[in-house]
């Protein structure tokens, strides 16, 4: 385990996953859900899927298909984790740099956590989660950094505003409308964050920073989001049909990253226009904050 600036960064989870790749057992089962990576990535599973309460089974079948995959998935694996290993130092100064783009009062005091199988990173209980089976760091390495100060972003941020989601529970579209500004507000931020790095390492790859650095693109896609966004703030009182989660999809979904994209333009003119302090005080203020000053004339 490797720390500095108040970050951790913690390789148990996956040491316990690589043994079980090569030798599964019921005892390294059990080692594995007892866990407290195991325990957080269920807890952030089951906002969406309430009724995964076995955690014993939900990790098997990750653990079943991630083994599926074969010998060079294990390889490129491997190849992250060692990533991770031999550029901890570099990962931890940009960490610092993070402190920019939060409230001047918060201190990091949490752990980056690599995990296997699940989603591509995460913020859970204060601290981050970094999925190393995923595919888009065996494409390209050098995407773990910027992927692990997002989710560290996301730990800031969730210091002054809880995430608190339960989906299930969600009956009006205004309380629709808050988890989607919640999560533009928390996902925008985190976006922007690191943009300014990227831009120094030539490492905008990555579809939201190829579709910000585009005009046109930008313009359209932040167009779309509030076409969505709209259709739900000024029809609040209405009851949420199932079809409307679908909307959740096109606003996280791989094809069009629209909260993403929109959250991290709306940082950058809140920037630009108002100043970071002004931008750094909607994480302490709330999502209500971030759009009102995004939209303000």
């Amino acid at each position: 385990m490797s720390s500095s600036s108040g970050v951790k960064i913690d390789f148990s989870f996956t040491d316990l996953v690589l043994q079980y790749f090569s030798n599964p057992s019921e005892g390294l089962l059990n080692q594995i859900c007892n866990h407290t990576v195991a325990k957080k990535v269920l807890s952030n599973a089951q906002i969406s899927s309430p009724e995964l309460d076995d955690i014993k089974e939900f990790w098997k079948n990750i653990l079943v298909q991630e083994r599926k995959k074969g010998e060079e998935h294990l390889y490129k694996i491997n190849s992250c984790i060692a990533y991770i290993r031999d550029n901890t130092k570099t990962l931890l100064n940009y960490v610092k740099e993070l402190h920019a783009y939060l409230p001047d009062d918060f201190v990091f005091d949490c752990t980056l956590y690599l995990e296997v199988g699940y989603d591509i990173g995460i913020v859970a209980d204060g601290d981050a989660l970094l999925n190393v089976g995923h595919e888009i760091f065996h494409k390209n390495k050098k995407e773990l950094i910027y992927f692990a100060m997002h989710e560290l972003h996301h730990v800031g941020y969730t210091h002054y505003n809880k995430l608190e989601l339960n989906f299930s529970e969600v009956q009006t579209r205004d309380e629709f409308v808050k988890i989607i500004e919640k999560l533009t507000h928390l996902e925008g931020t985190a976006t922007y964050s690191v943009k300014e790095i990227r831009e120094r390492d030539y490492q905008l790859s990555f579809f939201d920073y190829e579709v910000l650095k585009d005009e046109e693109k930008r313009a359209e896609l932040v167009r779309e989001y509030f076409e969505l966004y709209d259709k739900y703030k000024y029809s609040k009182d209405l009851i949420i049909e199932e079809s409307d989660f679908e909307t959740l999809e096109k606003m996280s979904g791989n094809n069009k990253r629209l909260w993403y994209v929109t959250g991290s333009h709306m940082a950058e003119e809140i920037d630009r226009k108002l100043g970071r302090e002004e931008l750094n005080m909607t994480i302490i203020e709330g999502p209500k904050t971030f759009f009102e000053k995004y939209l303000r004339e």
